[in-house]
């Protein structure tokens, strides 16, 4: 991952600044304690599915991490069914709340119903295959072609897709939604009439650098040590991973 800048901790509580323009103006809005303080208050909720592609069931976790390993081992397993489950079941957790905060279970259940549906009729090989290829691509610090790979599935536009690379490697990869998009104009990504992040080559490539100052600045929070660690639904502390810092500005209401 490329390098931005370097971290300022004025007795630990300094703004992280960075040298990449489109970045730089929304990391020294926070400090590195409201980093952590962000990163605890984010809200959504921790669920996904078990069981299998015929049978299945909302499961809740108690940690974010739960449930990010959840996900993260069904996309990377070797049965094409499992993977091809991890797929339907972010797509379960993506539509499973709005932007009010409301819980829309069966929304979320018919929404994973059609995916699966979707992905059958296209097929599970082809459709595991193409996870396994944005994996490849992720791993090769490019992000923005594994964005590009998985918006070949059903019903994963570029926000479904990032969700998907976010539990694939969340050490990596963060979410770009509208909410992203829309809070942190600084990232330059391009939205629609809808406030839809858009499947556009330059959104692909800002993807990529968003999700090198996601693992920067994750990178940086950890060198704080053990006081900047942030805590889990559980109590759990834990170290810092590009997904977090995303959560965080999500959480940074």
């Amino acid at each position: 991952m490329a390098e931005y800048g370097t971290v300022f901790c004025g007795g630990c509580h300094g703004f992280l600044n960075y040298d990449y323009p489109e970045a730089s103006a929304v990391f020294r809005l926070m400090t590195s304690d409201e980093f952590r303080k962000a990163r605890e208050a984010y809200a959504y909720p921790v669920v996904g599915l078990s069981g299998g592609l015929n049978d299945w069931e909302l499961v809740w976790f108690s940690s974010t991490r739960q449930m990010d390993y959840h996900h993260h081992e069904l996309l990377v397993a070797g049965e094409n069914a499992s993977v091809v489950f991890g797929y339907v079941s972010t797509v379960f957790w993506g539509h499973f709340s709005g932007q009010d905060g409301r819980i829309r279970k069966e929304r979320a259940n018919k929404r994973a119903e059609m995916a699966r549906d979707k992905i059958v009729n296209l097929g599970i090989e082809l459709a595991s295959a193409g996870i396994r290829t944005a994996l490849d691509f992720i791993n090769s610090d490019r992000c923005g072609d594994a964005l590009r790979v998985l918006c070949e599935l059903p019903q994963l536009g570029p926000a479904f897709a990032s969700k998907v690379c976010a539990f694939l490697a969340p050490a990596k990869c963060g979410v770009i939604d509208s909410n992203i998009a829309s809070r942190y104009p600084q990232f330059g990504f391009s939205v629609d009439g809808n406030d839809n992040v858009k499947g556009t080559a330059d959104n692909r490539a800002r993807y990529d650098s968003y999700c090198s100052v996601l693992f920067e600045t994750a990178e940086k929070l950890d060198a704080l040590g053990q006081d900047f660690l942030w805590r889990d639904r559980d109590g759990t502390p834990q170290r810092w991973r590009a997904v977090d810092v995303e959560r965080a500005l999500f959480g940074a209401t």
